[in-house]
């Protein structure tokens, strides 16, 4: 409420920023957290066994029981392949790309969100350095400046909004590329994992 109180109304408008973006980081931690805790090099050895054994109806359980998008694609394909019994690689790498799309949502649910966060939050923060400073000249020209109270109010909340504005985006500017970076390593991984499968059935 300190920061509030001396920032103005702008700082309730950081304050709900905040809780937006911790929000989503919160979401997104236990997203990757549980979803996407297992990438193609730990689902391989298994997947290969049961597919070098022909036995596609057991790497399809196997993957029914994962979570992670590479899993869940690599499903989609074995799955197609069983029911169509096709060899054609294209169709195959058609069914894996459709199956790659559907996830890309999931990677980026809310990301537009902590981007809002991170890019408008330090804004907010200039403008209020901006109407801070208004303040601040207006006091002058009205009072002078003698008292140094009514200038130092003005400046007072054109600093706290810069701070506070700042205090919230960069925390969320951080950890927003860091997630992206997340998003194209399980991209990269749904690719490398359907695409190692698909060539198996070139052989």
């Amino acid at each position: 409420m300190y920061w509030i109180k001396n920032g103005g109304f702008l700082m309730y408008f950081i304050l709900i920023m905040s809780v937006l973006g911790t929000g989503v980081i919160i979401e997104r931690f236990i997203y990757f957290k549980t979803k996407e805790k297992k990438n193609f090099s730990d689902i391989r050895p298994i997947l290969r066994k049961y597919i070098e054994e022909d036995n596609l109806k057991g790497a399809i359980g196997y993957l029914s029981n994962s979570q992670s998008s590479t899993g869940l694609v690599l499903k989609e394909v074995l799955s197609f392949w069983n029911k169509t019994n096709t060899t054609n690689i294209v169709t195959l790498e058609e069914k894996a790309r459709e199956a790659a799309l559907s996830q890309i949502p999931l990677l980026e649910r809310n990301m537009w969100l902590l981007s809002i966060v991170a890019h408008t939050t330090p804004l907010i923060g200039l403008l209020g350095t901006v109407t801070g400073m208004i303040k601040a000249f207006q006091a002058v020209a009205l009072h002078g400046t003698g008292d140094a109270k009514i200038l130092a109010s003005g400046i007072s909340e054109a600093l706290f909004t810069t701070a506070g504005g700042l205090f919230v985006a960069i925390p969320a500017l951080i950890i927003y590329n860091y997630y992206n970076r997340r998003i194209d390593e399980v991209i990269n991984d749904m690719e490398k994992g359907s695409t190692e499968v698909i060539n198996y059935f070139r052989r």
